[in-house]
């Protein structure tokens, strides 16, 4: 075979951490780099970058890849090879002439790259995915990026000259999901990207599973964020995403008082079945600015969405709230004219049975304004399902509640996939090898026997070390 098709994984991110999966995948003078988020590591709300320096300091934390072709050059500065190889203990690090970027979906561990991006750099991601992005960024919650974005379908097969990639949707909890078959040369690399059984589009997974086994996969690469020591020998029941909206409105059918919901406001299909279930309870839904701009923006033009009932409905249901000037949260970056009737803290408060506040954490001191005022204390209820905080026993938000005596629901049902499902997908896809990571107990992995690799950051790998001989392609 020729040098210069050479097929070659090269392994930055995600490795042992939930998120910032960083991989890029070479063939000749062609690279693709999936996907372009960071995981919790050297920042967090109270240590965070400074604008000056911005990926610059991620480059030099290894909270980004080093893939200079994938940058800024404004924001890079005098930032070089040199730096990042002393930073990473390589000799050498894997650049190439043509770069593609690769965006699986909107989570902050998947996508939070895409502002430090070089203008014009082609990077692909369903279409879906892109509406919510430019949602997210129209709500202040990211600025926009100068990357050159290409849309996908589903099942869409696109030629990089040396190899093709077809992009296959799977489900997740967030809008356009997808994951891919790298076909190269010799060898075909699968991405399952983050996924699960317990969502409504689950039969997307069976669909994956098939083409993979079409296609003949000699390398899988699979999320696995939930292998834990507690879920090793035990599969874990999940709350299906259908019954996640129920829950909620049961909840403000069940007590007089306020009831407040905090969901990841780009969980879009939730917060769609959130304003049906709502309106079932009779009750009207508050959201702040931010929030009712990436339900507005995004839902309009979400393809998953198309029909919904909320999309009628969410006139009558939806009141807007101004978003407080001390707020630490996002604020709309972009005008935009809702058409949704506005609402003030003293009209909830006086009439608290009428109303669901959606509460995102940093609007978490409304809490005392509505509890404080209006119609009798008590009876209020918190329903917390996957929206920030992760964890029900964060300290801060349960000294909140436990202060001004709100009962607490935890009702989440996240995005990722059982052990034992991971499993059952490995054995019948049936690669050659395969790589559990965005994890941080990948060693856990039961593989049902199949060769498994466990790369180090920064592992460059031919495809024939990783592999072996290539499997005949079948026509």
């Amino acid at each position: 075979m020729s040098n210069q098709l050479e097929e070659r994984l090269t392994f930055y991110g995600g490795l042992t951490t939930i998120g910032g999966v960083h991989i890029m995948y070479s063939c000749g003078d062609t690279g693709f780099v999936f996907d372009l988020g960071m995981a919790r590591s050297f920042f967090n709300g109270d240590t965070r970058v400074q604008p000056d320096y911005g990926i610059r300091s991620f480059l030099l934390t290894r909270v980004a890849p080093p893939v200079l072709g994938l940058y800024d050059p404004l924001l890079l500065g005098d930032l070089g090879e040199a730096e990042l190889l002393q930073v990473w203990g390589k000799e050498e690090l894997p650049q190439v002439a043509k770069l593609h970027g690769f965006v699986s979906h909107i989570h902050q561990d998947h996508m939070a790259l895409l502002p430090s991006l070089r203008p014009n750099l082609p990077v692909w991601m369903h279409r879906d995915a892109y509406a919510l992005h430019k949602a997210v960024v129209a709500a202040g919650e990211y600025p926009d990026t100068q990357a050159e974005i290409r849309l996908v379908e589903d099942g869409q097969t696109v030629d990089f000259g040396t190899f093709q990639v077809e992009f296959i949707e799977v489900d997740h909890d967030s809008p356009g999901v997808t994951g891919f078959i790298i076909h190269g040369p010799q060898y075909r690399i699968a991405f399952t990207a983050d996924w699960r059984r317990h969502g409504r589009n689950h039969h997307r997974l069976d669909r994956f599973i098939e083409r993979c086994q079409i296609a003949g996969v000699d390398v899988l690469i699979t999320e696995g964020t939930r292998l834990r020591p507690d879920t090793l020998f035990r599969k874990p029941k999940d709350r299906l995403e259908v019954e996640v909206a129920v829950e909620c409105r049961n909840a403000m059918q069940q007590t007089d008082g306020l009831v407040y919901i905090n969901i990841l406001a780009r969980n879009v299909e939730r917060v769609a079945d959130l304003i049906i279930r709502t309106q079932e309870a009779g009750r009207q839904l508050v959201m702040d600015e931010s929030t009712a701009v990436l339900w507005h923006e995004a839902s309009r033009k979400l393809l998953v969405l198309e029909g919904h009932p909320a999309l009628e409905a969410d006139r009558e249901v939806i009141r807007l709230l101004h978003t407080p000037l001390w707020s630490q949260g996002p604020h709309p970056t972009v005008e935009v004219k809702l058409p949704y009737s506005t609402i003030t803290l003293q009209e909830i408060a006086a009439d608290k049975s009428h109303y669901a506040v959606y509460l995102t954490y940093p609007h978490t001191p409304l809490i005392a304004e509505l509890e404080t005022s209006g119609t009798e204390r008590g009876g209020s209820v918190y329903v917390h399902a996957d929206g920030n905080p992760l964890t029900p026993s964060d300290e801060i938000l349960l000294k909140w509640l436990t202060e001004f005596g709100v009962k607490y629901h935890y009702c989440a049902t996240g995005g990722h996939a059982a052990p034992q499902e991971i499993a059952e997908l490995t054995a019948a896809i049936a690669p050659r090898v395969v790589v559990p990571l965005h994890s941080l107990h990948p060693t856990l992995f039961n593989s049902k026997g199949v060769h498994k690799c466990f790369p180090a950051p920064g592992d460059s790998f031919k495809l024939s070390e990783l592999v072996g001989s290539p499997t005949p392609i079948t026509l």
